[in-house]
């Protein structure tokens, strides 16, 4: 694989002058395809891929450790899904780490979550610029601390003009609370075609695909109007094991089903 992907850079680097705009965009896929499974096309991986990350403290707990240190270890992971889910070629992935729910934990675990949050924040900020990321958030952030809003609002205005990967934070995000407020908003008759333009993030494709860690088979409030024609895949390793390859596996199992929309084939 390393020598192919040698030759295909020594090609490219030799004719890239010479290559319309198609040719360099499928020597560049090419490029991709040699790091990737060869069960992967990589001409038809999901626009939108979303993430429930779920069972970080049952995966420390497992392990004998707090389940802040669950946390800790599945803070770390997003980064690396992010990376693979743009090594794989998808536009934007989207990750639920703070539920509307989730204010009912105990309070030091509340507040380890906001460290952990503002520390990510920090460490990742320069990598969305190396790795030209943009992030977007969805969600009411006006009931998180001041610094950790700050900390959003900076990262977001400083990543807004980067277009390789959108990352979507749903954070102290509910999908009843959106549609709610969505409605509030809508002063002419109500259509789905207004609702959804008052969505947070309207801007934003719905997911193709959504993805629940730790075996739990619900979708936890998460998107429940973007979610109307997403493929849902339950797996069963909790959020802080996850690995390029049970990303891969996700992205074999979304290109293994076939996608109606309500037609026939």
């Amino acid at each position: 694989m390393k020598e192919l992907n040698d030759k295909l850079n020594e090609i490219h680097k030799k004719h890239e002058a010479t290559l319309s705009k198609v040719e360099n965009k499928i020597v560049k896929r090419l490029k991709k395809t040699v790091k990737i499974s060869k069960k992967i096309n990589p001409f038809r991986v999901p626009t939108h891929i979303a993430f429930i990350m779920d069972g970080n403290g049952r995966w420390a707990k497992k392990r004998g450790m707090p389940r802040k240190f669950g946390h800790k270890i599945g803070s770390q992971k997003m980064m690396m899904v992010l990376k693979r889910c743009i090594e794989l070629g998808i536009k934007y992935v989207s990750f639920y780490a703070f539920s509307t729910e989730n204010w009912s934990r105990p309070k030091d675990e509340l507040d380890e979550m906001f460290r952990l949050a503002r520390l990510a924040i920090e460490r990742d900020a320069p990598e969305f610029m190396n790795l030209g990321v943009r992030l977007r958030t969805m969600g009411d952030t006006t009931k998180f601390p001041q610094d950790l809003q700050d900390a959003l609002a900076k990262v977001t205005k400083e990543t807004e003009a980067n277009t390789k990967c959108t990352i979507v934070l749903c954070v102290n995000y509910g999908g009843r609370a959106e549609i709610v407020n969505a409605a509030k908003q809508i002063k002419a008759p109500i259509t789905e075609e207004a609702l959804t333009k008052h969505l947070y993030c309207s801007d934003i494709p719905h997911p193709d695909l959504i993805v629940r860690t730790s075996g739990e088979r619900r979708l936890s409030n998460f998107m429940l109007w973007q979610a109307a024609y997403a493929e849902l895949l339950f797996i069963q390793p909790h959020w802080p094991a996850m690995t390029p390859k049970i990303v891969d596996q996700c992205i074999i199992d979304f290109q293994n089903r076939k996608r109606r929309f309500g037609k026939v084939d």
